[in-house]
């Protein structure tokens, strides 16, 4: 576990604080030829030495297992360069994650049985419940509070809107797990928080607009939201252990 950490926090410090924009966009423009992207994969292999170092392996295994990493990076940025959405980030760090958790498990001697014991973990009833709860949270509910307010949502068409596309939706899907994490952790009050919080953004669009259908609706959808949110977290504490 110390050597994945270390590994860990190597690899976010140099992705996301030893890595300046220019250097992705350069790597972005040019790709294999970006010079950038060559910079960024040696940090990343003298980050390595520092953390495999520090987890206490023997110099020949350092050599070998930073190299790996390095350029196993190169190569996932290379094929990321010119990819500028959340499904490439996204795909870019798992791969990454990736190629480390196999270091981990290659250089660590964890035996097989102790790997699966630990797997097996998340195959008990009180893991799963929770993973399906906040599975539920997100594209069901969305698509279910979305259908009950499609009414509402059809007499909002015609007026002008500065929205953000889907960007509803995703803080529909940020605040149902949040406020589902602060039910399970028994923070009540942080719902409050939420609620205030949103409030706060939101009172100025609300208060320019002389049609109360958009403030009627936006209310609405979020006291649907945090109450599917909740009963789902009161089900899940109902959940027998």
């Amino acid at each position: 576990m110390s050597l994945l950490l270390l590994l860990l926090a190597a690899h976010f410090i140099g992705d996301f604080y030893l890595q300046p924009t220019r250097w992705i966009a350069n790597r972005n423009a040019y790709g294999a030829r970006s010079r950038a992207l060559y910079m960024h994969t040696a940090v990343h292999g003298v980050l390595a030495i520092l953390a495999l170092y520090t987890a206490g392996l023997p110099w020949p295994a350092i050599a070998i297992w930073s190299a790996v990493i390095a350029l196993s990076h190169g190569v996932i940025d290379w094929l990321k360069a010119g990819h500028t959405s959340t499904q490439a980030f996204v795909l870019d760090q798992l791969a990454h994650l990736l190629i480390i958790t196999i270091v981990t498990v290659i250089v660590t001697p964890v035996a097989l049985d102790t790997l699966l014991a630990s797997a097996s973990k998340l195959r008990q009833p009180h893991v799963l419940i929770y993973i399906v709860g906040y599975l539920v949270v997100l594209q069901p509910a969305s698509i279910f509070i979305g259908q009950l307010l499609a009414g509402h949502a059809a007499k909002l068409q015609n007026m002008d809107s500065q929205s953000l596309g889907t960007a509803g939706r995703w803080i529909g899907y940020v605040e149902r797990l949040l406020a589902l994490s602060f039910v399970l952790v028994d923070q009540y009050t942080g719902l409050g928080f939420l609620v205030a919080t949103k409030t706060v953004f939101r009172v100025g669009d609300l208060s320019k607009t002389k049609d109360m259908r958009l403030t009627e609706y936006m209310m609405l959808g979020t006291l649907i939201s945090f109450a599917i949110a909740l009963i789902i977290g009161w089900a899940l504490l109902a959940f027998p252990r």
